[in-house]
């Protein structure tokens, strides 16, 4: 066995690693290990060249690579000797960087023939222009062919064409990043992967789950719909994917800048993202919300979307792309909201996780578009989060409002069958009641905003509908003159409770005169309107 005296790597600053590489010299042929270190969050860069392409291969499945990746942010890269001459020959930016005679922090002079050296930048740039030009030439020609099959109207192909030009992509932006290619591996963990050297990539990507993307799942389903000899019919998307696509490909132009600068300087530079959003937003009330909802939920955006002043009282709409927010999350939020403003103010939660909006944009679109925007956030997690892949064009339309109005309008009529027809038996009927009010906000929110709730409060669904039509405010003055506090006992009536009632005509009859009203409501905006015809014919059944 050969003996060496014990190297020292005093630019890695890391005794752990260090005793690896010494290790590693000992027992393999390393023929130079390059170090390029980042200041930044950012990965640094230890580059190992060894002789042999089985050696390079296993000693990158070795486990302590990724503990040093997690823990110290180093980015461990074994290249083999005709692969990375090759990559030399080829221009690639990455290799003429990190591959630097400046970067070089041990080299095996036993072996002088395989070491591996760098050129000036005046002798390199004709080859930088050239790997650029393949870039963009190959590029184009998938543009091309994309523009021509929308042209044709091939969906299908449209897809998988542009799941190749991502992937094409990908194979660059990892060429950049990585130094090589990842091309096994599937397009979700690509992106995945990629999102350690560059966190700007999650903005194209909205996520279904943890590892899988809304984009690449609509590749999938256009590939399987091609195999089945059928066809998926989602142009709407075809801009959104193009945006997606376009975002990849500033990032390759960005990076290929960077490294070009890089290059011709020879040192790095701090390229880290200046991006902050102030802790508190200027409203003491607003700030306090923020804060509360942040200790209550993981929240990713919160919107400001709407405020009333009505009165004494401000109400704010606030939306929440959040996990885990759940109805009666949103309940004790509001709750705890109310009790620390002293009930001066009100707020109109509402909430859902970023996939379930992106996979129902084609039923709610014009809803969520009117709230997402720059003007309205009031808080960000991250500089980084996605930009959701809007449908473009984006046709709304009131998908299954026949099944939302037609249970709402035969509530009604059965609360009027048992108060004009059994007066004397009101079992039952606070349910009933309940039961309407919950049912003609829904469907009155939806057939205004295209977008239909959750099953909210009581007050939250009223006040909603309030955000939609401002008008149904003089209906305020009924729920005001109400027996008792008329939304708790909404709420504490959506579940049966086996007991007598204590209604009275008297508190039945302030009860039939809102059903009276909001149900004129709802068929003058639904049937009168003509947005389905009466429900009594037959051709509405």
């Amino acid at each position: 066995m050969k003996t060496y005296e014990k190297l020292l790597f005093p630019k890695l600053e890391n005794e752990y690693l260090e005793n690896i590489l010494r290790q590693l010299v000992n027992k393999y042929n390393i023929i130079e290990i390059f170090f390029t270190k980042e200041s930044s969050s950012v990965l640094s860069y230890l580059v190992i060249h060894v002789e042999s392409s089985t050696d390079a291969s296993q000693l990158q499945e070795n486990k302590w690579v990724k503990k040093v990746n997690n823990l110290y942010k180093i980015d461990i890269h074994f290249v083999y000797s005709t692969k990375l001459h090759h990559h030399y020959s080829l221009g690639n930016p990455f290799v003429e960087f990190y591959c630097r005679a400046s970067a070089v922090i041990y080299q095996n002079k036993e072996m002088g023939a395989s070491i591996f050296m760098t050129r000036e930048w005046k002798k390199y740039k004709n080859r930088f222009k050239e790997y650029q030009n393949n870039f963009y030439h190959d590029h184009d020609l998938h543009v091309a062919q994309i523009k021509n099959l929308i042209s044709e109207g091939s969906s299908n192909s449209v897809f998988t064409s542009y799941a190749r030009l991502i992937e094409y992509d990908l194979d660059y932006l990892e060429e950049l990043y990585c130094g090589n290619r990842s091309a096994l591996l599937n397009l979700d963990q690509r992106i995945h992967n990629l999102i350690d050297y560059n966190a700007a990539i999650q903005r194209y990507f909205v996520r279904k789950n943890q590892y899988q993307y809304y984009i690449t799942d609509l590749f999938v389903k256009a590939k399987q719909a091609t195999a089945d000899d059928d066809t998926i019919y989602r142009d709407e998307m075809y801009e959104a994917v193009e945006i997606t696509e376009q975002g990849l490909y500033g990032l390759i132009q960005e990076r290929l800048d960077q490294l070009k600068r890089l290059i011709k300087k020879g040192l790095f530079e701090n390229h880290e993202v200046q991006y902050q959003i102030e802790d508190k937003p200027k409203d003491i009330i607003l700030s306090l919300a923020v804060q509360t909802i942040l200790e209550s939920v993981e929240v990713e955006e919160i919107y400001l979307y709407h405020q009333i002043n009505y009165g004494e009282k401000t109400t704010y709409y606030l939306m929440l792309i959040a996990a885990g927010a759940g109805n009666e999350k949103l309940r004790l939020m509001t709750h705890s909201l109310k009790s620390k403003t002293g009930g001066k103010y009100d707020f109109v939660l509402i909430s859902h996780n970023r996939y379930w909006i992106q996979a129902n944009l084609y039923q709610y679109q014009n809803f969520f578009a009117r709230i997402i925007k720059n003007q309205y956030l009031l808080y960000s997690s991250s500089p980084y989060l996605p930009e959701f892949h809007w449908e473009a064009p984006h046709d709304p339309y009131h998908a299954d409002l026949y099944f939302y109005y037609k249970p709402a309008k035969d509530t009604a009529l059965q609360f009027f069958a048992i108060v004009r027809n059994t007066p004397e038996n009101f079992q039952g009927l606070d349910s009933l009641f309940a039961l309407f009010f919950i049912s003609f906000c829904r469907t009155y929110i939806f057939v205004k905003t295209y977008y239909l709730p959750n099953y909210l409060s009581s007050q939250a669904l009223w006040q909603l509908c309030i955000y939609s039509d401002a008008d149904l405010r003089k209906y305020n003055y009924l729920i005001e003159q109400f027996w008792t506090d008329f939304f708790p006992y909404l709420d504490r009536h959506m579940t049966p409770y086996h007991k007598l009632t204590r209604l009275s005509t008297e508190k039945v009859s302030q009860m039939n005169v809102i059903v009276e009203k909001l149900m004129d409501e709802l068929q003058n905006l639904v049937i009168e309107d003509g947005l389905l015809l009466d429900c009594e014919d037959e051709q509405c059944r």
